[in-house]
């Protein structure tokens, strides 16, 4: 199969590339990592994003300022919920009809999906057309959807080495550049606006803010011994969808220096500046966590039913630069749960300066830049 854009003819130049991700951040992101390497490359290149009609997907795409259309496909139901499986085939329908018409009317010449149902019109679609299509894994454990494309691609890429992968390039997870912050914490907490001199717990939940981790946080700010150890911290908590307002007064009534936001554009100067850590372990937390050598307790989503934010997060642990944890959804077992570890690397800076050189020793290289190689050859 050829991976050259049949409607490259003379004097027309290469055509669109299409980033197909969404539903999360972690979806999104990666594809931006590849568009600033593919730029890197080719300046003029010029690129669409597809995400979900999800409400947080054009939240982010409007912040970047590029060019995006929005999927009214769904994700694959449940063998257990057969009912969803009309509105699914609906939405299936519309959404490779709108691929058809996004192919003819952007001339789109190639297209990469991270992953997700964002991806399966896009990658069903670029194949019966005939386009170089490149799947991108970014998990541990490859999801429903990536398992069932694979087939269909010309170029398959992943994070993480699987067997359920045969044949697929080993990268490191494809980074935006604001993934990656200063390397000198004190001057990565003064470009947030935040005390240099403050050593800093960063709390995420990635995009959507994690539910349980806010709740446990709140139960830990009840106990008096996290709280002493916390005097003379700050505490940056990205929260997501969550009320801010309200977790800043929980942050305050402590009397705990602390910056409770919805969202951070630099989430590379975030991980950089944190002295510790406590986050989700998707495959984007991971790899920015990792790349930025920031000391990091993992709670893996527990929701689900593969466990894969446990096998994201496990080579990082494996490595000396994280601590993985359980999370039991109760705020109270999880208080309990993370109060010892809090104290002892809270009070420890020995141990998280080793964490964090470990972090730096094992941090696997960003590829981004693969994807972009495959693209720029690709486009001729």
């Amino acid at each position: 199969m050829s991976d050259r854009d049949p409607n490259d003819g003379p004097g027309r130049g290469p055509g669109t590339v299409l980033l197909a991700g969404g539903g999360t951040g972690g979806h999104i992101y990666p594809n931006v990592g590849i568009m600033e390497a593919l730029r890197a490359r080719r300046p003029d290149a010029k690129v669409r994003f597809l995400v979900s009609d999800r409400p947080g997907d054009p939240k982010i795409m409007e912040r970047l300022g590029e060019a995006y259309s929005q999927s009214p496909v769904r994700p694959l139901p449940s063998l257990r919920k057969p009912w969803q499986a009309l509105p699914f085939l609906l939405a299936w329908r519309q959404g490779t009809a709108q691929l058809r018409r996004l192919l003819s009317e952007h001339r789109i010449a190639a297209v990469v999906a991270t992953g997700g149902f964002v991806s399966g019109p896009a990658i069903a679609v670029a194949a019966s057309a005939g386009l170089p299509r490149a799947m991108v894994n970014l998990d541990a454990v490859p999801g429903q959807a990536n398992r069932l494309l694979v087939r269909r691609c010309s170029r398959v890429f992943t994070a993480y080495r699987s067997e359920l992968l045969p044949g697929a390039d080993a990268i490191g997870l494809p980074m935006r550049a604001a993934s990656v912050g200063d390397r000198d914490p004190a001057k990565a907490r003064a470009a947030l606006g935040l005390p240099p001199e403050r050593p800093l717990l960063f709390v995420t939940g990635a995009t959507h803010g994690a539910t349980s981790i806010i709740h446990t946080m709140e139960a830990l700010l009840r106990r008096p011994a996290i709280v002493e150890a916390l005097a003379g911290w700050q505490v940056l908590h990205q929260c997501g969808t969550h009320d801010v307002p309200g977790l800043q007064r929980a942050y305050d009534d402590a009397k705990i220096h602390a910056k409770v936001v919805d969202y951070l554009e630099a989430m590379g100067q975030a991980w950089s500046a944190a002295d510790l850590a406590v986050s989700r372990a998707g495959a984007g937390s991971v790899a920015e966590a990792w790349a930025n050598a920031a000391p990091t307790v993992f709670l893996p989503n527990p929701y689900h039913r593969d466990q894969h934010q446990r096998h994201n997060a496990q080579p990082m642990v494996d490595g000396g630069g994280a601590i993985m944890l359980r999370d039991e959804i109760d705020p109270e077992r999880n208080a309990e749960l993370l109060t010892p570890v809090l104290l002892e690397l809270l009070g420890d800076r020995e141990r998280r300066d080793g964490m964090r050189e470990a972090a730096r020793q094992t941090c696997p290289p960003d590829g981004a830049a693969a994807v972009a190689a495959w693209l720029d050859d690709v486009l001729g």
